[in-house]
């Protein structure tokens, strides 16, 4: 690697790995345990609580793959590359 920018490119990388797993595991019981076992459609509904303006809809895995992926990246990607950076810092033990 080349430059720190490198390394929090690396650490990103991981993290998104780590969020597309939860994903992956969660997709995966979906289809095997819910529409295995029990069918219904391949189309998902995402409404705002008490306002119709903010909900859509996405219809099969991938699309709702790509959503549930979004809204974790969104939601967890930064605090986890701050925390897997400051950890490396410290394995290093350096100062910042």
């Amino acid at each position: 690697m080349k430059d720190t920018n490198a390394i929090e490119n690396a650490i990103r990388s991981k993290c998104k790995q780590e969020l597309n797993s939860v994903v992956n595991n969660f997709i995966n019981e979906l289809e095997t345990k819910v529409r295995g076992e029990y069918g219904g459609v391949n189309y998902y509904d995402f409404n705002a609580p008490n306002n119709k303006k903010n909900s859509f809809h996405v219809m099969g895995m991938q699309q709702l793959t790509g959503v549930l992926n979004t809204m974790l990246y969104n939601a967890h990607l930064e605090s986890m590359v701050e925390l897997k950076s400051r950890e490396l810092v410290a394995k290093l033990k350096l100062e910042i």
